[in-house]
């Protein structure tokens, strides 16, 4: 009898599986473009993504970085009970809460867990994209870097800081303006910049005798290899962490600051030197706005990878709890109370906020370093 029930409910989700439609209340959904039309996980390969109102994180990595699955498609805690019944009565469940479960396609390996006796996506893992930060962060593993500046077909430099004697690739910036006349150019540096003591998330107290950055979940190794450090705004200005607070006019430690953005022919395009090198400072307001297209590496971005035809090599350092994955920039512009002028790169997107939008001084950005020499836009 016990037989003749599991047999049962394997017959049950078949026929729920093949009646289900777009209209199916499932908590899946197919991705878009993609062939499968079923709504409801399949005990077989398939393209699955969840909703928008799940947990998905969309996450992407090449076949050579995913661990080879069996000849079936469906891996999991309780793979074999994918159907379970109730031990109370006759009702049927797809699975027990707290199983997981995998489904494999030629496109993605999506990652389940049943939570209320429904699977929910945890996180998909494309095949076309290396890595991405959802499954780094569940994993505690570390991301295939290796094709991070794949897709320039110009020339890489590299400059060695003699702080620390880390090495940094960079490249010559061009833009040319619509109608062809314009042209400016400036070197930047392709890799975030990553100087300074690595300190713990969660640090109240600061030492501004010391630059102090974070690394991406806690760990040197992301900031060693090309995420680089994250630094509030005052501390990537390579300034006092009240300046974090207080209108930076207002503050005998941040007048420094105050002077030269007041001094500027233009708020825009002044010129700081922050934690950056001797003859470096810190990407500005116009520079970012003259680096248009697409300037993201094509790897760890969840969807609509980059190109990185411009050699800037951008990648995510942050995401959201939906999983969409970002990047922030502080600029050397902040004269509000305690907010600063950085650029966002998105997953969602090809395109950034280049103008920059204001956000709070003391959140962990990223930054980049521009060359004084050989500027055209900045003199």
């Amino acid at each position: 009898m016990k037989i003749f029930k599991s047999v049962l409910a394997l017959s049950v989700l078949l026929t729920m599986l093949i009646a289900c439609g777009d209209e199916s209340s499932s908590s899946i959904s197919p991705e878009p473009g993609d062939d499968s039309s079923s709504s409801v996980i399949p005990a077989s390969s398939g393209d699955l993504q969840s909703s928008s109102s799940q947990k998905s994180s969309g996450k992407e990595k090449s076949s050579s970085s995913i661990e080879e699955k069996s000849s079936s498609s469906v891996s999991g805690k309780n793979s074999s009970s994918s159907v379970v019944e109730s031990s109370s009565s006759e009702e049927f469940h797809l699975c027990e809460n707290g199983d997981t479960l995998t489904t494999e396609s030629s496109k993605k390996i999506t990652h389940f867990v049943c939570e209320n006796n429904n699977w929910v996506v945890e996180y998909t893992v494309r095949k076309d994209s290396l890595d991405s930060l959802a499954a780094i962060e569940k994993n505690k593993e570390h991301p295939n870097m290796d094709s991070l500046f794949a897709g320039y077909d110009g020339e890489y430099f590299e400059f060695k800081d003699p702080r620390d004697n880390r090495k940094y690739k960079y490249v010559e910036y061009i833009w040319r303006s619509e109608d062809g006349k314009g042209r400016d150019t400036f070197y930047v540096m392709a890799e975030n910049l990553n100087y300074g003591k690595m300190i713990p998330s969660g640090t109240t107290k600061f030492d501004d005798k010391v630059t102090e950055k974070l690394c991406y979940v806690d760990d040197e190794w992301f900031c060693d290899n090309h995420f680089g450090g994250l630094y509030s705004w005052a501390e990537a200005m390579n300034l006092p962490k009240v300046c974090d607070s207080v209108a930076v006019d207002s503050n005998d430690a941040c007048k420094s600051f105050a002077d030269a953005v007041k001094k500027a022919s233009d708020p825009r395009v002044v010129r700081w030197q922050g934690i950056c090198p001797d003859g470096w400072h810190v990407m500005n307001q116009y520079e970012w706005a003259h680096a248009d297209g697409d300037l993201r590496s094509k790897i760890l971005w969840e969807e609509n990878a980059g190109y990185n035809r411009t050699g800037m090599a951008i990648i995510p350092t942050d995401r959201l709890p939906a999983g969409d994955v970002y990047t922030v920039f502080w600029m050397p512009s902040a004269l509000k109370s305690n907010v600063a002028k950085a650029v966002y790169f998105y997953s969602i997107s090809n395109n950034a906020d280049l103008s920059g939008v204001d956000i709070t001084r003391n959140t962990f950005r990223s930054i980049r370093c521009v060359m004084d020499a050989n500027n055209t836009l900045t003199h």
